[in-house]
């Protein structure tokens, strides 16, 4: 017996990506919870949800191909993003359709339908939508490089921007409050840039981007005050 191991943003989620990614129903998926997560807040970064589904062999999808004289066709990756999209929505119950866009910096994965909106979330956050994309990255990556994937729907960008810029402004306000750092979690250059713009102006604080790659975090500092002690005090 084996056990593969995903996370999402809560349990549901985490179940949910390792039913598409393994390629079983949702019925048939024996896990275990490692770790139920925590929705943050309080200056508190949310921590995901962890689950090993445990495997008796692996499925045929998984299992290594068969040797052969010649190499095999290549996959077309934007054929496995609309395919494992579609095992996502057929597990979560979901009225999603996908179109896919090329572009210059990423792939569009344009999601269509009733239920797109369970990606963005009511509240706009997003982690769902990052756990997925995070997902296709790593199935996908490796064929669609130098550039990433990014999910998007109409009104995405209205409703995302305005959860940033809500959010930037309640951690700015944090920070001014104790004087302590606050570093959010992973967002893609354009989320960052996002989070930049909206607190320019915002007395006392000063934001800065460091790391790498997906490993890039933006961090809400307080400015030191001429005695040393941070503006506000």
């Amino acid at each position: 017996m084996k056990d593969r191991v995903f996370s999402g943003a809560d349990v549901e989620e985490a179940v949910a990506l390792a039913a598409a990614n393994i390629g079983l129903p949702l019925a048939e998926l024996r896990y275990v919870v490692l770790e139920a997560g925590t929705p943050g807040g309080r200056g508190l970064s949310p921590t995901p949800a962890r689950i090993a589904v445990l495997l008796h062999e692996p499925p045929a999808s998984l299992a290594p191909a068969p040797r052969t004289s010649s190499p095999a066709p290549a996959v077309d990756p934007r054929a496995g993003l609309r395919d494992t999209i579609h095992a996502v929505a057929e597990a979560g119950g979901l009225d999603v359709e996908v179109e896919i866009e090329d572009g210059e910096e990423a792939l569009l994965v344009h999601l269509r339908g009733a239920d797109r909106g369970f990606f963005l979330e009511p509240d706009g956050r997003a982690e769902v939508l990052r756990a997925t994309e995070h997902l296709l990255l790593r199935l996908y990556g490796g064929a669609l490089q130098p550039r990433a994937v990014r999910l998007t729907g109409e009104g995405f960008k209205e409703r995302r921007d305005e959860a940033l810029v809500a959010e930037a402004r309640r951690v700015a306000e944090a920070v001014r409050g104790d004087g302590q750092p606050r570093t959010l979690p992973s967002l893609n250059a354009y989320e960052r840039r996002v989070v930049h713009v909206a607190l320019e102006g915002e007395p006392g604080i000063t934001t800065a981007s460091a790391g790498e790659g997906a490993e890039r975090r933006l961090t809400v500092s307080p400015v030191a005050g001429p005695d040393g002690g941070h503006a506000g005090e």
